[in-house]
Formats: C-alpha cells, structure tokens, sequence
C-alpha cells in the first residue's frame, strides 16, 4: 500500500468514527430502525478503485481534504436571508425540505458517508453520488429526475504556476435546493453570497435554476479571467520574440503549453456542458433563464477560444524555434563549406611543395631559390581569390 493510500484510509477511519453516532441518529430519524437497516439506497463501500459496481461509493475520499469538513447553508426568500455555518452533520437534516429556498455548501469532503448522508437527506441518487465522489470526472451535466448534477472545475492558476490548480465543485439542484460539494473550505462563490444578500436583480425571487446558473457562471468567469492571462503572456512572448530577443527561453514556451494543453482538457468539456445546458428542457430551467445561458455559453466559448488562440500561438513559436535553429545551423555548415572550398586546394599546394625531394624544380633551381617563397605565397593568395571570387558570382556567397 502506497503512503498516500495509507493516508486516505487513516483519514477514512478517523472520518468514520466521527459519524458513526450520526449515521444511526439520521437512520433513527427516517424510521430505520436497527443498525443493520441501510439508508435509502445505501451501497456497499469497498477499497478498489476498479471493478466497482454503478452506484457503489469508495471506501475513501478521493479528494486531498483536511477533515473534518464543515457546512455553510443560505436559507433565503424574498423577504428573509440567513446564513449558517457549523460542524455538525446532523444540523444539515433540518434544512431538508424546509420552505423557501436553501443553499447548502458541504466544505471537505474527508468521508464517503457525508456525501451518502447528504444526499440521502436530499433525495440524490446514488449515481449521482458516485460521480461527486470521482475526483477525475470532467465538466458535465446530467439529469436525474426532477433533479439537475453538474460538475466543473475552479480553476485557481497564474502564469508563473507550472499546473492548474483548483478544486473540484459538484452541485445538485432540486426544487427548492441547491447543494454544493467542494474539495476544501476555498471560499469559491463568495461573490454570489453577496448578490444573495444584497438581493441585487431580485436575486431571492429566482428559484434554484437561477443559482444553479449564478454558480456555473462564476466557475466560468474564473475559467475566462485565467485563460485571459495566459493568453496576454502568450502574446507577450509572441512578441518579445519577434522583435529579436536573441535569448529567449524555450523552456518558457514548453510551460506555457503544458498549461494550455491542462487548461484545454477543462474549457473544451466545460463549453460542451454548457452547450447542453443552454437547449435542455427542464422544469428547474425555465424559459426567462434562456437569456442568462445563452450569455452563459458565450463566456465558456470565449474561454475556449482563447485557450485554442494561445496553443496555435505557442505552437508556432516551437515551429519558429526549430526553423532559427536550422537557420543558424545552415549557416555554420555554410560558413564550414566556404573555408573547406578554400583550404583544400592551398593545403594541396603546400603539402605539394613541402615533399621533401631532391630535384623538386621549383624549389632547386636558381629561380626557385631566388623567388620561391614569394612565387608559393602569389600563387596561394591568387588561388584563394580565384575561389571566393567564383562563389560570389554564383551567389554563395
């Protein structure tokens, strides 16, 4: 066992022993009398990851939270707001089915069994479940009745970060209910917390279909805002490299894109959810919501698009590299050549002349003797005039 597994399975039995005692009081509640009496729709929990049956939970939390993990609800109507926050599993039964509107954010998931109990206080099917509960499940969409699951991403990254950063959020929006599952306590929706309260736009007089589009679309925004940097510090090397920068780094592009290429795997699923979001009907999604979607779609599209803009980008800063590469080699073989065509032939005339022989008429007879050394130095000069002036002429030079 790996320490990581070690971890999560020390951290599953802390977690397990903190809601043995709630469990059974929820059991007790919905009139399961016994210990052995499962929830509503309750599965087996088991260790491996693989060959689990649909709807079976994992034995661990998939997700790096720090337990134990906390719950903020926003019960609000159009006259009343209040927000809770506290520890306690049991409290989140009473908001169930309370009139009005309730938001309820479930902060770490360090255990199975808080999404099993929450979602069964909440009526969330079990396949629902299972996919909450899968850190690698892509942005979607589904529907499960009278009940709407989305899962994205908020993404939290910078330009000077190697890897997107973020956490997972899962929401599930039901008549009168909105529950949110987030790997940590990151405060992601602080901003619609405010509108809430504020009641900006009438905010409270929306059902849970507005603050299922309300969360999407600061999931969203976050997704455009980082794509926008990336995309301004693509251009900025785009451009720092083409008016010449002779020692930009390469390492620098090859970065930028494994964050583009990251970053893609999240906008490009996320435009797809959104795309069905915007046509689907539903009675949490009514017709006046169709103008929020389609602004909604259009923010995921321009996130896409930028990511798209900043890999064609990078990629031809790659092609460009290889091409100043080969640029710069050419020229060195070029150069090589050109010294070599030169050498060559003087270097036949002096090994020529430096033979040792006795009668060698150049050198032994009385002219040769006389004016040897200046006739050897006219011809090697003449011949290497003789070279560079027939490369110029054909443009090798």
């Amino acid at each position: 066992m790996s320490r990581q597994q070690e971890r999560r399975r020390q951290e599953s039995a802390r977690a397990r022993s903190f809601l043995e005692r709630r469990l059974q009081e929820i059991r007790d509640k919905l009139g399961l009398k016994g210990e052995a009496q499962p929830l509503p729709g309750e599965t087996a929990y088991v260790e491996t990851e693989i060959g689990r049956a649909p709807g079976q939970l994992p034995a661990a939390s998939p997700f790096e939270s720090s337990g134990p993990g906390k719950f903020r609800v926003i019960s609000y109507d159009e006259a009343n707001y209040k927000v809770e926050e506290f520890t306690d599993l049991d409290s989140v039964g009473r908001f169930a089915g309370r009139p009005g509107m309730v938001w309820v954010q479930v902060l770490g998931i360090t255990d199975p069994q808080v999404v099993h109990i929450v979602g069964t206080l909440f009526e969330v099917p079990v396949l629902a479940q299972e996919d909450i509960l899968t850190s690698t499940s892509r942005p979607k969409f589904e529907e499960h009745g009278d009940k709407i699951l989305a899962i994205a991403r908020a993404v939290r990254i910078g330009v000077e970060e190697d890897t997107p950063r973020g956490q997972q959020i899962s929401i599930v929006a039901s008549p009168g209910a909105v529950v949110s599952f987030h790997e940590n306590d990151e405060p992601i929706f602080e901003a619609v917390e405010k509108r809430i309260a504020d009641n900006k736009s009438n905010f409270r007089k929306w059902g849970a279909g507005y603050l299922l589009y309300a969360l999407l679309d600061t999931l969203v925004d976050r997704l455009l805002f980082q794509t926008e940097e990336i995309e301004d510090a693509t251009t900025e090397l785009e451009e720092s490299i083409l008016k010449g920068t002779a020692d930009w780094d390469l390492n620098e592009v090859y970065r930028l894109k494994r964050m583009v290429v990251r970053l893609s795997r999240l906008a490009q699923p996320l435009k797809d959810m959104v795309s069905v979001l915007e046509h689907y009907e539903h009675p949490l999604l009514p017709s006046t919501l169709d103008m929020y979607l389609r602004d909604l779609y259009d923010h995921a599209i321009r996130a896409a698009d930028r990511i798209e803009h900043a890999r064609m980008i990078l990629q031809d800063l790659q092609e460009y590299h290889h091409t100043q590469q080969e640029r710069k080699n050419n020229e060195i073989m070029r150069v090589l050549t050109v010294m070599s065509s030169i050498f060559i032939p003087l270097t036949f005339l002096v090994g020529l002349w430096g033979m040792n022989f006795k009668y060698l008429p150049e050198m032994h007879s009385e002219w040769g003797e006389k004016y040897g050394y200046a006739f050897a130095w006219a011809v090697i000069l003449l011949t290497a005039a003789g070279i560079i002036w027939w490369m110029r002429r054909k443009k090798w030079l």
